[in-house]
């Protein structure tokens, strides 16, 4: 007779502690522009990151994220490569460009 609230236990400990995983703060989450130190003050764009998916040059796509501190990887499903971005602070983010191999520089949108 005790090993039915005992399973139902460590189940419920179970599912808290998956929940509690997938609970991590992710700072990137919300609008941002694109822009690059070669044009300050030129926006080449506009990135949206939502719980599980990202808008970039029009398209969205699913995405996951591994947040790790300020360092946020952000795996698209569709695109093998990543998006390595580094949160400066809470408007201003450094993303690693895979494409060019540059740096460039996300700001906040506010609504």
């Amino acid at each position: 007779m005790n090993k039915v609230p005992l399973r139902l236990l460590l189940s419920a400990g179970l599912l808290l502690t998956a929940s509690c995983a997938s609970l991590e703060p992710n700072p990137l989450l919300g609008r941002w522009t694109l822009s690059s130190p070669v044009a300050p003050g030129l926006v080449l764009g506009t990135y949206e990151f939502r719980r599980s998916s990202m808008t970039a040059f029009g398209m969205t796509q699913r995405v996951e994220y591994s947040v790790e501190g300020n360092d946020v990887l952000v795996l698209p499903e569709a695109l093998g490569i990543g998006l390595e971005i580094t949160v400066v602070d809470e408007d201003t983010a450094r993303l690693n460009d895979p494409v060019t191999g540059g740096l460039v520089t996300l700001r906040r949108l506010r609504s």
